[in-house]
């Protein structure tokens, strides 16, 4: 396929330079890239292929790319070049290649951080990152791009960060940690992330979370906004749903068994490991789902009264969120799948607020996240597809990581 050429990339990168450098000023703190802001420009995917994974992974970048808008340019880490030979071809995405061998996820957003100085953009990666080998994601991209990577001693993974026009979000858990390690308080953990990422630092919650990415419940908006997941509103529309046309919902079940290899006939994969990979058992699991939505609805009110006190205006979004914490081993992996709203992408182009949305397959439920977005003000833009990605826990910003804005 014809690919844009690595000089154009360059000079995408170097639009940060545009800026000029203050006369009296000492060496520019580099601050992490916002979740909310201008055009996005670049963005990473990764996706390894179905020979590799038990993710339809072409059809779910396919939808991203052409779901974003046609001047965003897409680098995309992939493990088995081959297999792309003929898709994406619309010179929009450049390849980036990790070793054959390699077993990468296609959640991109946790191995690193972007942060820039409006004279270098660079990649902090954790102090340990033990996913797979999306930790060979940072240098590859810096091998392509030409920037720096920066190990921190810190330990974190980007979904459980978020960043607003002057703060960063940390879920409770990454300070907690950190604090266990480096033997100190969580006040102390923040001041140090503060400085790592060069603004202030926000902890999301006061105890163990309750989900382990604040990215798929929260979402940082302009001028003082935030946006907090509300899965109360999630499984009232959903259990709505279930009452009134349950063979809508027992359609969604069966496409997401259906879907999940692509494939009906596969019932089980192997993996890279040995490990047996199954279908998740979906038909029947929405009503437990409703439940366990409704059982998280306070937590959720919590983190929205903590962000609401802080001064922050905050809107809800409905989301149905499924247990996350499964109650034997073997119950680990896939499961039903988990519809955040928040876990998507923004931007603002000539005061116009647009957001890239997620969607799931359940009609009644996907309708109404978008009026959610369209009455805080946003245009929204729907991207097909994620009922499979979201039964492994993720959505569009798990697996789309901003690189540059305009």
């Amino acid at each position: 396929m014809k690919t844009t050429t690595i000089g154009i990339l360059f000079t995408l990168l170097s639009l940060i330079t545009l800026f000029a450098k203050p006369f009296f000023v000492s060496e520019p703190v580099p601050t992490m890239l916002p979740d909310v802001g201008t055009k996005i420009k670049l963005v990473v995917c990764s996706a390894t292929s179905a020979r590799k994974s038990s993710l339809r992974n072409t059809e779910l970048v396919n939808n991203i790319v052409n779901g974003l808008d046609e001047d965003v340019h897409v680098m995309l880490l992939v493990n088995d070049r081959a297999a792309f030979k003929q898709s994406l071809n619309n010179g929009r995405v450049t390849f980036v290649e990790i070793p054959e061998e390699s077993d990468i996820t296609i959640w991109p957003q946790d191995p690193f951080v972007v942060v820039n100085d409006k004279e270098n953009t660079k990649l902090i990666t954790p102090g340990l990152f033990q996913r797979k080998d999306d930790r060979l994601m940072a240098a590859q991209l810096s091998t392509i791009l030409g920037v720096e990577v920066i190990q921190s001693e810190l330990l974190f993974e980007g979904g459980n960060i978020v960043c607003g026009e002057s703060e960063v979000f940390i879920g409770f858990d990454t300070l907690f940690i950190n604090s266990r390690v480096f033997e100190t308080s969580i006040e102390e953990m923040e001041k140090r992330f503060s400085r790592l990422f060069g603004r202030p630092v926000v902890t999301i919650g006061n105890q163990t979370q309750d989900i382990g990415h604040i990215d798929l419940i929260v979402t940082p908006l302009s001028n003082h906004r935030i946006a907090v997941a509300d899965s109360r509103l999630g499984a009232e529309i959903t259990n709505r749903t279930l009452t009134q046309s349950p063979d809508r919902i027992t359609r969604f079940e069966r496409n997401c068994e259906k879907g999940f290899f692509g494939n009906a006939a596969i019932e089980a994969l192997v993996d890279l490991d040995g490990n047996s990979i199954d279908c998740p058992k979906v038909v029947g699991q929405t009503k437990t789902a409703i439940t366990d939505s409704q059982a998280l609805a306070d937590s959720l009110d919590k983190i929205a009264s903590q962000l609401s006190q802080r001064g922050y205006e905050v809107v809800r979004i409905p989301a149905l969120i499924p247990n996350q914490t499964p109650e034997t081993e073997e119950q680990s992996g896939p499961a039903f799948p988990f519809m955040s709203y928040n876990n998507v992408l923004t931007e603002s182009v000539a005061n116009l607020s647009i957001v890239y949305l997620p969607q799931y397959g359940i009609a009644e439920l996907d309708a109404a996240a978008i009026q959610c977005w369209e009455t805080n003000g946003f245009e929204v833009r729907p991207i097909e597809g994620f009922q499979t990605s979201a039964m492994h826990g993720g959505a569009l910003r798990c697996c789309t990581k901003v690189l540059l804005r305009e």
